[in-house]
């Protein structure tokens, strides 16, 4: 029987990287102290800041929101916040919603959700039967809309930090994808925490920037956390997925290589990157049609929404 390397009592998991077995409460308390760390590593969080939690209904931001709510219970006024994408398939986006507010209700954090349809007349849906339309792929134009509404109810709600639930997986799949394709101006603004350029835009942070996707997994079914099972139906295909899932197969051959490549592209990478190809950037400005922050006349969300609405 495989005993916890702390404790000595039954181990729940094996994990390499901690050079052994965990009991789940062991486990637990690994990663909320990793997370801890990561924070204070990156300066993400102050005291008795207002942040805003973005919630999906996934194990990823259920995890976020549990560790935060965990670690800083008396001194950070959590915010969750769920955009409502309509989805119809597999009724997706109402069970996201109902487990993203379960958590919040759970954890006594107030929760605010921005529903695509009702408040902009557009919905994911609607944008897949127009996807030609827009000259881009739909996981594209849904992070669009996602980055957009995310930034302006956290402005709304007087939050001072929005947090979102990407994790190492995550990272290291854009990071990898932005290099073999030579994208420099999007691996010079990656990074765990991301400050605003101006009183338009909110800085953003990633906590979970350094847990793998089998750590929130794992800490999802210890913690007993309710999440969206369902993958979304729109991402079949996506090429960051298989990015993903090759670099998790060299994972698998390497372990640790993940890891790797995240912290040495920081360490060594990216100072040098953004000291060579930083140009100076279009000015900020508000869109004509929303008021939001924009480097040209009408902002990338004002551009979709218009489109969509035309066609119909």
């Amino acid at each position: 029987m495989r005993i916890c390397k702390v404790c000595h009592d039954p181990a729940a998991i094996y994990l390499a990287n901690y050079g052994g077995n965990l009991c789940r409460d062991h486990f637990l308390e690994v990663i909320r102290k990793k997370v801890r760390k990561t924070i204070q590593k990156y300066k993400m969080i102050n005291p008795y800041e207002r942040v805003a939690v973005a919630l999906s209904g996934g194990k990823d931001s259920a995890v976020l929101l549990h560790i935060l709510d965990t670690i800083y219970t008396e001194t950070l006024d959590l915010i969750g916040i769920h955009i409502n994408l309509g989805i119809a398939a597999s009724d997706y986006s109402k069970t996201s919603y109902d487990l993203a507010k379960d958590l919040c209700q759970k954890l006594e954090r107030d929760f605010n959700s921005v529903d695509l349809n009702n408040e902009y007349q557009i919905s994911m849906d609607r944008v897949k039967n127009r996807e030609t339309r827009l000259s881009r792929p739909l996981c594209a134009v849904c992070g669009t809309v996602k980055r957009y509404l995310l930034n302006r109810y956290s402005l709304n709600l007087n939050c001072e930090k929005l947090a979102t639930g990407h994790v190492l997986d995550d990272e290291v799949s854009v990071l990898f994808m932005n290099l073999i394709n030579g994208k420099t101006e999007q691996l010079i603004r990656t990074g765990p925490h991301l400050k605003s350029e101006n009183s338009s835009m909110i800085t953003r942070i990633k906590p979970l920037y350094e847990i793998s996707e089998l750590e929130t997994s794992a800490y999802a079914e210890f913690a007993g956390l309710e999440t969206q099972t369902k993958d979304c139906p729109y991402s079949r295909g996506a090429t960051t997925l298989k990015y993903k899932n090759f670099l998790q197969n060299l994972e698998t051959q390497i372990p640790g290589i993940k890891n790797t490549f995240l912290q040495n592209f920081h360490k060594r990478l990216l100072k040098p990157l953004k000291n060579y190809y930083q140009e100076p950037e279009g000015i900020i400005k508000p869109c004509k049609s929303c008021n939001g922050p924009t480097t040209g006349e009408i902002c990338s969300f004002c551009t979709i929404k218009k489109v969509i609405l035309q066609e119909e």
